[in-house]
């Protein structure tokens, strides 16, 4: 973290020229996609959704929430990088918590409560650049917690999957919703133990459409989580 006296550096003075987005339906700073998942989704808390028992109303409910995730254009939103060391980034999470503790639902993220947080940010004692640059920019940083955001679900939906008895048993949807997910690198390692979990032609022919590389649909290190995969798959193939 920067000393109050040191020089600024990259990361300080970085512009991310990301602009305030407005939403029609009002002072709403994440997607609607986002906004209106139905509880305990809306807030992220593992430990509640955990304990939702695999109804088919919840299962039905869970495949909802994983497809607006795809669905949702303004859910699938790139976010600057920010420049070297990438202390920023740590920063950024931080702030992230602090909007999660004062707004906990996603439906409550409203600029007006983001813009009272910076503010106090701004205010804090010994002042702090990259805090400063957050408080300063923190159309990027909410940018950056609708991708954590999208993420962090798509984890939670397939984690969830997996601890039922039988998971093979939401193969017809949730093969497609687990592959795609893991193309958009989002949930992707719980959404390959979930297609390694069904173990059904289909999921086994989408871990081997997901494990083709330097050319295939998924990034190279989920390719070779797949690829990893496949090979539990076979090794634990009966007469192995």
């Amino acid at each position: 973290m920067s000393e109050p006296d040191a020089e600024p550096g990259s990361e300080e003075t970085w512009e991310p020229e990301v602009a305030r987005w407005r939403d029609p339906e009002g002072d709403y700073v994440l997607p609607r996609g986002l906004r209106s998942l139905p509880p305990p989704w809306d807030e992220g808390d593992w430990s509640r959704i955990a304990r939702l028992p695999h109804t088919g109303e919840r299962v039905a409910e869970a495949r909802r929430v994983a497809t607006v995730l795809l669905a949702d254009p303004q859910v699938v939103r790139s976010v600057p990088e920010p420049p070297p060391p990438g202390t920023l980034l740590h920063v950024w999470e931080e702030f992230h918590q602090a909007v999660g503790a004062r707004m906990p639902r996603t439906g409550q993220v409203t600029w007006a409560g983001v813009d009272e947080l910076a503010g106090e940010w701004r205010e804090r004692e010994p002042p702090d650049l990259l805090r400063r640059h957050a408080a300063d920019h923190v159309e990027v940083v909410m940018l950056a917690l609708i991708r954590f955001l999208r993420d962090d679900t798509a984890d939670s939906v397939f984690r969830w999957l997996l601890l039922d008895p039988d998971p093979g048993r939401f193969a017809a949807w949730a093969v497609e919703l687990a592959e795609r997910c893991v193309i958009e690198d989002i949930g992707a390692d719980p959404g390959l133990a979930l297609l390694g979990a069904m173990a059904v032609p289909e999921a086994v022919a989408a871990l081997e459409r997901l494990s083709v590389k330097p050319e295939g649909p998924a990034s190279w290190d989920n390719a070779e989580a797949a690829l990893g995969m496949l090979a539990d798959l076979h090794d634990r193939a009966p007469g192995r």
